[in-house]
């Protein structure tokens, strides 16, 4: 044997056998690490770099070649020659590195001639190149061409960026994989200008409310939504790990191409696909807590006792008995600690794919279980995706199918004051108790005069309200070229969803008013199977200095939504199906289809890479409409002029890398009324006894007369943008001007209930406009080994109803508490729903101001007194009423921003993100009961600081009658500044390196720390400012809302 040798005697019969066993050996071992690379003939140790020999007896494993180390030094220069500071030198998949001086010098020791090194500079490509037997490397690094040859998708096809002529925002995979947020739409939130996404309550299973451009419509404002091809009516099933990029369609030029859906603007989320190359497999791993963000401070019970009967003896009323128990002194009850809880969520996802030049595919499982920070609420998810493609000489062929069930616990309704747990729990007063052994349910509850509020805590446990549902969504395409650049592609999809609901209510008493005699079963069922055919052809080619992206297609569209529900009362405890009911049958049911059939038309013409012209066109035909308005035409037409490319802008190339005026102006439409508006409805119902013995008739009357004048809503949206990046795209600038301006508006209009209808018919009946500004900025930088990135958005949008002729001229919105009047109206000259309220001037502080306030001598608040508000007489009609009302303020904000910090430094990384609004109000529902001291309930704390206990105070004084209507909802008493400013995430994050995970297969492992909703500086003295609502006519308007929660989480990012 050779000096050196390591001798391993494997006392083995034969040379043959040796290596047939090594050879089993070798192939278990790459069975069980599944995808690991082929075993040949021979076998390099990892990092040992050994070769394998033997004779007839042993086999000998002798050291390889012997790595010298050595020293290398080299220069850093740019493509213009100067010297580059700040260069990062690695050498590869180790952390020996070194960074370049400020004569863009370098030298690294202890290297060996196999090393890469790796050379990294923000706005550079990257290079690498091994040592070999050099010592001294200079390098010539070459300017990024960021984003010159980028792809955005825009409906029907991609287009490169450089050649995009409309405005739209992109959110890729990296932004998303590093947001904790559960639901895609959260994710996008901040990071697009102009579009707006709220909170829709902080329920586990409510989602996000997203506007893009303002709300352009009275009847729908959501945007249309499109994953992989096929429309979905939200995105509260897709799982964030899932999704490759998010593209907003926001201006006429680029949504035009849908048309008639598309007014309020277009999303386009494109899962992940498979990619060439070996199989990978990413799991990750997420674990949080929830917990309520803030409590409202309200009183105990003995500050409750004070108020109430300070409250009532200045409305001249006895003093309630129960202030007077010796057992309810103290502290009581907190109700808000009762019914919320630290929530647990766990989100857990791992994708598989991979592929090669005939097949690529992509598979992932998600589960996701959410509990919420109310008791009982819950919200959990499975999800799996398949997206595979297949291609076979000129015919490519794939398909994409996502399956979701969503189990959800809600919030049920508890009537009474409170409605639900959450307003419940905040009036709910502490001086009673949560438990009676002896009341059927074993809950107690209010009682006496104090009764109207329903013990939220017996709400939660008695009433069990799920739903469960089963979404399907599935797109399969197949494309053929038939020459180069013309192709011809057919898709068809269905989405299927099927809604399950249970509500179960047992037999209880829960304090003097609140009983359910009988126990009872509701159980719905809703199918929902919308399908979709679509074929297009579509030419991409270039001339010399001319490219043509054109495309032409035909859809049809077919939706079918079916529900039936059934209820009995009187069934045996414990056993919960409707068969078991003997008493009240019902049963109830409907269908409701439409169709759309359109014809599409694109042209993108490009010369030189200067000049790039779009037209857009698109004729719907929709069922909504009668024959005489069926058919809709959208076109739209846009410009771009790429400045940078001129030659006379060569002189500006080192400051200003790309220059682009971009200008459009289009027709979008809206057909979301509902079905069969133009027929007139016919309603019948059992209802008519007849004959004796008498029996139940079914009986039909129309509750709807027809609308056959009925057409789409336009809008017609103008923009004017600019993209400016400077110094090979370290900064960049992307702005937008736009004036959207929507017409035949579809409302209903008034008409005389003589008529014997209930439901007024729909008109095009008014116009509304939405103008605004929007600006993006990026800027990446970097500091010695310290990466950075700052990216911001702001819009500044105006909205304001032009039109509005529905007879009143006023369309009531949202009402702040249990059964007020309107807060919000829609008027003309105004945003829409916005805040028309009574204004308020201050307190009384003598009876001589009380005086001083009249008219002609007449007092015009003559049940006033010191301490009383001063109402504003606004009319100068001498009386406060209704006609007093005057525009106080818009839910839409003059202005929302958002910011986010990433930053890189070694195998670190973080991210932070603030995002807020400015000039938006809020009014504020709970405090109509917490402060205006009229009713039996609880009180905010502020009630201690009333004019009663301090005549100095701005508070108003307690007095239970309320002659004077201090506590009236419609006044500007209740209207808050709802501007904000939050910071929204922040997540610090440690990649190991990758020389301790080769051995695990492991490519990346990341572990990270992340907390959301961390915290919000506002004026609003609510739980939220974020407060989403129950829709566009409730917007800024918070009752009974579900408060947002604040969450901490850990989590694990492996790559295999």
């Amino acid at each position: 044997m050779k000096k050196n040798e390591k001798v391993i005697n494997m006392t083995l019969i034969s040379k043959s056998i040796r290596i047939m066993c090594i050879s089993i050996a070798l192939s278990l071992i790459s069975h069980i690490y599944l995808f690991a690379a082929p075993i040949e003939n021979t076998l390099v140790s990892h990092n040992e770099n050994l070769s394998f020999g033997d004779t007839e007896t042993y086999i000998a494993i002798s050291p390889g070649e012997y790595q010298q180390e050595r020293s290398v030094k080299g220069k850093v220069l740019d493509d213009t020659g100067q010297p580059l500071p700040g260069v990062t030198v690695l050498v590869k998949e180790t952390t020996l590195g070194t960074i370049t001086n400020i004569d863009g010098e370098f030298e690294l020791n202890n290297v060996n001639t196999s090393d890469i090194l790796v050379f990294s500079f923000v706005g550079m490509v990257p290079q690498e190149i091994t040592i070999n037997n050099q010592t001294v490397i200079n390098v010539t690094m070459e300017m990024e061409t960021t984003g010159i040859e980028e792809v955005v998708a825009i409906g029907y096809g991609t287009v490169k960026k450089t050649d995009l002529t409309g405005s739209v925002g992109i959110v890729k995979a990296e932004a998303l994989d590093q947001n904790i947020n559960t639901n895609v739409g959260g994710a996008i939130q901040g990071k697009i200008a102009g579009v707006s996404v709220e909170s829709a309550g902080g329920d586990p299973s409510s989602g996000v409310r997203i506007q893009i451009r303002g709300a352009g419509s009275i009847n729908n404002v959501n945007p249309l939504i499109i994953v992989d091809g096929m429309s979905v009516s939200s995105m509260n099933n897709l799982n964030p790990s899932d999704i490759e990029s998010i593209q907003v369609l926001k201006d006429a030029s680029a949504a035009a191409i849908y048309g008639s859906r598309a007014s309020n603007g277009v999303i386009l989320v494109t899962t992940k696909s498979g990619k060439k190359g070996e199989i990978k497999i990413n799991v990750n791993a997420d674990y949080g807590v929830q917990q309520l963000g803030k409590k409202l401070d309200l009183l105990n019970a003995d500050e409750w006792i004070k108020v109430n009967n300070a409250a009532r003896d200045a409305g001249g009323m006895a003093r309630l008995d129960l202030t007077s128990n010796p057992e309810v002194s103290g502290e009581g009850i907190d109700w808000q600690d009762e019914i919320y809880r630290k929530a647990k969520v766990q989100n857990y996802n791992i994708e598989a794919s991979g592929g090669s030049d005939k097949a690529k595919y992509s598979v992932s499982l998600g589960y996701l279980d959410k509990e919420g920070i109310v008791k009982t609420s819950n919200y959990e998810r499975v999800s799996l995706r398949v997206k595979t493609e297949l291609t076979k000489g000129k015919l490519k062929i794939g398909e994409t199918v996502v399956f979701s069930q969503e189990d959800t616990r809600n919030l049920p309704e508890l009537g009474g004051q409170g409605g639900s747990a959450i307003s419940a729990a905040t009036m709910m007063i502490p001086a009673f108790k949560i438990y009676d052994e002896n009341a059927i349910g074993g809950f107690s509850g209010a009682s006496g005069p104090v009764m109207d509020v329903f013990n939220p805590v017996a709400g939660l446990s008695l009433r069990h309200n799920t739903n469960t549902y089963y979404k399907f969504l599935a797109n399969v395409y197949a494309e053929y070229e038939i020459i180069k650049g013309l192709k011809y592609k057919i898709s068809g999809g269905a989405t299927i969803n099927e809604t399950k609901g249970y509500d179960y209510i047992p037999r209880y008493v829960v304090g003097n008013i609140f009983r359910n005699e009988k126990t009872s079963l509701n159980e719905s069922s809703g199918l929902s199977k919308y399908t979709q055919i679509e074929q297009t052809v579509s030419y991409n080619n270039e001339f010399g200095k001319h490219s043509v992206n054109a495309v032409v297609g035909h859809t049809s569209y077919d939706y079918l939504y079916r529900q039936i529900s059934g209820s009995k009362k009187t069934m045996p405890d414990g056993i919960y199906v409707l068969d078991a009911g003997t008493d009240d049958a019902n049963s109830a049911g409907y269908e409701n289809e439409n169709t759309l059939l359109s014809y599409l038309g694109r042209v993108i013409y490009s010369f030189d890479n200067k000049y790039i012209l779009t037209a857009t066109y698109r004729r719907d035909g929709s069922s909504r409409f009668s024959d005489k308005n069926r058919w809709g035409d959208f076109p739209s037409i846009s410009g771009a002029w790429n400045i940078s490319n001129e030659g006379f802008f060569s002189n500006l190339d080192t400051q200003i890398s790309t220059l682009k005026l971009r200008a459009s102006y289009g027709v979008l439409g809206n057909q979301e009324i509902g079905d069969y508006q133009y027929m007139g409805l016919i309603t019948s119902a059992i209802g008519y006894s007849v004959g004796n013995p008498a029996s139940l008739w079914v009986g039909n009357i129309q509750t709807e007369y027809e609308a056959r004048d009925l057409k789409w809503e336009s809008t017609k949206t103008s923009n004017l943008g600019l993209d400016v990046s400077f110094w090979s795209g370290k900064l960049n600038f992307t702005m937008d001007y736009f004036n959207k301006k929507t017409s035949d508006v579809l409302l209903r209009v008034p008409i005389p209930l003589s008529l014997g209808v209930s439901n007024d018919p729909y008109a095009n009946a008014g116009k509304i406009s939405n103008k605004g500004f929007e600006l993006e900025v990026n800027y990446k930088g970097q500091l010695g080994d310290f990466k950075y990135s700052v990216t911001g958005s702001l819009s500044a949008i105006k909205n304001e109803v032009l039109a509005l002729s529905t007879g009143s001229q006023v369309i009531s919105g949202g009402s702040a508490s249990h059964h007020g009047s309107a807060v919000t109206y829609t008027r003309e000259g105004y945003p829409l729903y916005s805040f028309f309220l009574i204004k308020t001037d201050g307190l009384f502080r003598s009876e001589a101001e009380v005086s001083a306030h009249n008219k002609n001598g007449q007092l015009i608040q003559p049940n006033a007194v010191p301490g009383d508000i001063r109402f504003v007489d606004a009319n100068d009609d001498g009386i406060i009423d209704g006609n007093d009302r005057v525009y106080c303020g818009s839910p839409f904000p003059d202005f929302s921003y958002g910011i986010r910090l990433d930053g890189e430094w070694k195998s670190f990384d973080f991210a932070i993100f603030f995002q807020g609004t400015k000039g938006n109000k809020i009014y504020n529902g709970f405090n109509t009961y917490l402060e205006a001291v009229r009713v039996n309930t609880n009180y905010s704390k502020a009630t201690l600081n009333s004019y009663t206990f301090n005549p100095d105070s701005n508070f108003p004084r307690l007095d239970m009658a309320d002659p004077n209507g201090n506590g009236i909802d419609n006044s500007d008493r209740f209207l808050e500044n709802g501007s904000y400013f939050r910071m929204k995430t922040l997540q610090i994050g440690y990649t190991l390196p990758e020389n301790l995970l080769k051995k695990a297969y492991i490519s990346f492992a990341r572990l990270y720390l992340a907390a959301d909703n961390i915290f919000t500086i506002s004026d609003y003295s609510g739980y939220n400012p974020d407060i989403g609502g129950n829709g566009l006519s409730s917007r800024g308007v918070d009752f009974r809302v579900y408060p947002l929660n604040r969450s901490y989480h850990v989590g694990l990012q492996l790559n295999f």
